[in-house]
């Protein structure tokens, strides 16, 4: 029996499909600017986004780091919620190699609001020029601790404009941005209008094997750039995984959308043994648990692969993998474990 692992979207596997028609005289040294499959990539990313320029990243984290490291200075602050990768993840490289002052909030849903901004600027000496310069609110959609929440568009206009009144910059974590355009029927370009960086993750929504991009103003991204180089992410014949990227995005609409009415279901599916921890709107489900490592490993003995993500949740990811007879036999699964009250 296939195991069904609903651990992450980054455990997509290559199809025989997505290394079709790709041209090998194309792929050179991106070092070089030679490449044209990373040309085309960041070309075919920016105009999704609107954007006027976008770098091939090695991974999602580097990404984020370059993206707030381009829009502030050592000792600048960066304002988040503490749930967001950002913060949750990225702290120590946020810190350590960009400089910079996190001061992170607590917001009430999930969803980091301008009162919330707000508050922790008031909330910290502000009289002098020498103390710490609120610069940067980063952002997150969809949200990954919150159950893959979608970070609502009216709100990121209204940190847009409190950014603009406060000289700030709006950065976003969109790792599965497209998962959330999808979720609430907006074009990628409409959503991002506002962010002035963002950041969107290859391997995870879109399936891709390898790499992100950061997505935002030119004279931002030359910069992005040559601090990519400094990090040591500058890649030579990555034109590979660029063409393999290209295949996955041209139907990444339909295939995302399978992916968030799969969580739907497996939603359904959780709520009737166990406490969803927020609604279902993306690609991930996340239950409450009495033990989740304990649970995580008894669904292992179902064939089940699932991500303990904190001592008491357990997270669930569709993806390509995932198909909904899968998530039928889950249905059985939970139906049988649901006896052990130690778990759920």
């Amino acid at each position: 029996m296939d195991l069904i692992d609903l651990r992450s979207d980054t455990l997509t596997r290559l199809q025989p499909k997505d290394l079709l028609n790709i041209n090998y005289d194309y792929i050179s040294d991106d070092c070089y600017d030679e490449d044209r499959y990373v040309k085309m990539l960041e070309f075919k990313i920016a105009d999704l986004f609107g954007k006027e320029s976008a770098l091939f990243m090695p991974s999602g984290t580097m990404s984020n780091q370059i993206g707030l490291n381009v829009l502030s200075n050592p000792g600048d602050e960066l304002i988040t919620e503490a749930g967001y990768h950002v913060c949750f993840f990225e702290s120590s490289q946020t810190s350590a190699l960009s400089g910079l002052v996190i001061n992170n909030v607590r917001s009430k849903h999930g969803i980091l609001t301008t009162e919330d901004v707000l508050n922790a600027i008031n909330n910290k000496a502000r009289w002098s020029d020498l103390y710490a310069t609120p610069k940067i609110i980063s952002i997150e959609s969809s949200i990954n601790t919150y159950g893959g929440l979608v970070f609502p568009l009216d709100e990121i206009c209204h940190l847009k404009m409190l950014c603009n009144k406060k000289n700030m910059h709006l950065f976003l974590d969109g790792a599965r941005v497209l998962n959330a355009c999808i979720a609430i029927g907006i074009s990628p370009d409409k959503y991002t209008e506002h962010v002035d960086i963002l950041n969107i993750c290859l391997s995870k929504g879109i399936g891709a094997p390898f790499g992100s991009l950061l997505v935002g103003r030119k004279t931002d991204i030359d910069k992005a750039k040559k601090v990519r180089k400094w990090y040591g992410g500058a890649l030579h014949q990555s034109g590979l995984m660029a063409a393999i990227a290209l295949n996955k995005l041209k139907d990444y609409s339909a295939r995302l959308e399978n992916d968030n009415m799969n969580a739907q279901y497996l939603g359904a599916i959780c709520s009737q043994y166990c406490q969803l921890t927020h609604p279902v709107e993306t690609n991930i489900v996340m239950i409450k648990s009495r033990n989740a490592d304990n649970l995580v490993r008894k669904l292992k003995t179902y064939g089940v692969l699932a991500t303990a993500w904190t001592s008491n949740t357990v997270r669930f990811v569709t993806s390509s993998n995932i198909n909904k007879e899968m998530l039928t036999r889950l249905k059985s699964i939970f139906e049988k474990i649901h006896k052990y009250k130690e778990f759920i």
